[in-house]
C-alpha cells in the first residue's frame, strides 16, 4: 500500500483505489493502478464498474482494492458499499478480489483495516523509504501531496500578451512554407522542436517567439507523431528533455495549440508506465481541440485496457512510420 501514491504520482484522498496483480509466487508483479473518487451512493456500481471494466481488460488474475478516507471509522470500516461493489464488479469479468481494505490517508504509520468478514489490521510502512519510492526518484517522477497538487502543476503560467499575435503569424508562415517549401517544409519543423528540446535540456528559458514556432511545427501530424518516439530515447536523455518541453509548452500555450504537446506529454508518461498526471494531460488536450486524433486514439487504447508494453509499442510505430515518411519526402 505504501507504494500507491507513487504509483498514481499523488497521495490520494477520498478515494477508491484498484491495484491489478499479476503472477504468483515471487513472481507477483503490479499492473495498472486506477483510482476513482468515492462516489455518492447512488453512483456506486456505475463508477466503480466503469473502473473495474478498465483494469479487468488487462487480464490481471486479481485485484487489491484499497479504499482511502470516507468517514471516520467508529465500527466496521466505512463505505462497505464500495468494497463490495468492487468485488462483485470483478467477479463478472472472473477476477478475484482476495484484498479488501480501508485506511484513513497513506502515509506512513496510518492504520488500515480489512472489509468483514477478514478482520486483518496493521499499519501502512513508510512511503518514502521503499523501493518504488526509489524507483520514482530515479526516475525523476516527483510525488505530489494530492490530485489538487498534481492538477496545479500544469497550470498556465503568468499571461504572455505577445503570444497570439506570434501564434497567427507562425501559423501564416507555416501554411505559406508548406505551399511552396514542399517537403522540406516538415524536415524544418522537425528541426525547430528538436532544437527547442535541446535548449530547455540545457536549462534555457525559451521565448515566446520559439513557443510560437514551436506550437505551430507540432501541428503537422508527423512532426507530432516522430515526437512521440522521443519517449521512448533512452539516449542522452532525450526522452526526459521532451517531456521538460512539453511540460513548458502545455503551461504556456492556449487552447487549440495546447492539444498537441498535452497529449504528448501523456505519451511520456505512458511509455514510463503511467501516473495520475496521462489523465490530467490528455483531459486538457481533448477539450482544447476534442477532434484531436492523437488524443482520441490514446484515450481508446486506454479504455480497452492497453498496459504499458502495448503503449510503447503504438507509439514506436506511429513515430518510425512518420519518420519514415518524412525521410521518405527527401529522396
Amino acid at each position: 500500500m505504501a507504494a500507491v501514491p507513487h504509483l498514481l504520482g499523488f497521495r490520494p484522498d477520498d478515494s477508491l483505489v484498484l491495484v491489478a496483480v499479476h503472477g504468483t509466487g515471487r513472481d507477483r508483479r503490479l499492473g495498472v493502478v486506477a483510482r476513482a473518487d468515492l462516489p455518492l451512493p447512488d453512483d456506486v456500481d456505475a463508477v466503480v464498474g466503469g473502473c473495474a471494466a478498465r483494469v479487468a481488460a488487462t487480464g490481471p488474475p486479481e485485484v487489491q482494492a484499497i479504499v482511502v478516507g470516507g468517514p471516520a471509522a467508529t465500527g466496521d470500516p466505512p463505505r462497505q458499499d464500495v468494497a463490495d461493489a468492487a468485488r462483485a464488479a470483478f467477479a463478472g469479468h472472473g477476477i478475484g478480489v482476495p484484498t479488501r481494505l480501508w485506511v484513513p490517508r497513506i502515509a506512513g504509520g496510518a492504520g488500515w483495516r480489512c472489509y468483514p468478514p477478514c478482520d486483518c489490521r496493521g499499519t501502512v510502512g513508510p512511503t518514502d523509504d521503499s523501493p518504488v519510492a526509489a524507483a520514482a526518484a530515479w526516475l525523476g517522477r516527483v510525488t505530489y501531496g494530492s490530485r489538487a497538487e498534481l492538477e496545479a502543476s500544469l497550470a498556465p503560467g503568468p499571461r504572455r500578451p505577445r503570444l497570439a499575435g506570434l501564434l497567427h503569424a507562425e501559423r501564416e508562415a507555416a501554411v505559406l512554407d508548406r505551399e511552396l517549401g514542399g517537403p522540406a517544409a516538415a524536415r524544418r519543423d522537425l528541426a525547430a522542436v528538436a532544437a527547442a528540446r535541446d535548449e530547455v535540456a540545457a536549462g534555457r528559458v525559451l521565448t515566446d517567439t520559439e513557443i510560437a514556432r514551436v506550437a505551430v511545427a507540432l501541428g503537422d501530424p508527423a512532426v507530432r507523431d516522430v515526437a512521440v518516439g522521443w519517449a521512448l530515447d533512452r539516449g542522452e536523455g532525450v526522452a526526459a528533455a521532451a517531456e521538460a518541453l512539453w511540460t513548458v509548452l502545455v503551461r504556456a500555450l492556449p487552447a487549440p495549440e495546447v492539444a498537441d504537446p498535452a497529449v504528448l506529454l501523456a505519451c511520456a508518461q505512458l511509455a514510463r508506465g503511467g501516473s495520475g498526471l496521462v489523465g490530467i494531460a490528455l483531459e486538457r488536450a481533448r477539450r482544447a481541440d476534442p477532434g484531436h486524433r492523437l488524443a482520441g486514439l490514446v484515450a481508446t487504447l486506454l479504455a480497452a485496457g492497453a498496459g504499458p508494453e502495448a503503449m510503447r509499442s503504438a507509439f514506436r510505430e506511429a513515430s518510425a512510420e512518420s519518420l519514415a515518411h518524412l525521410r521518405g519526402r527527401a529522396g
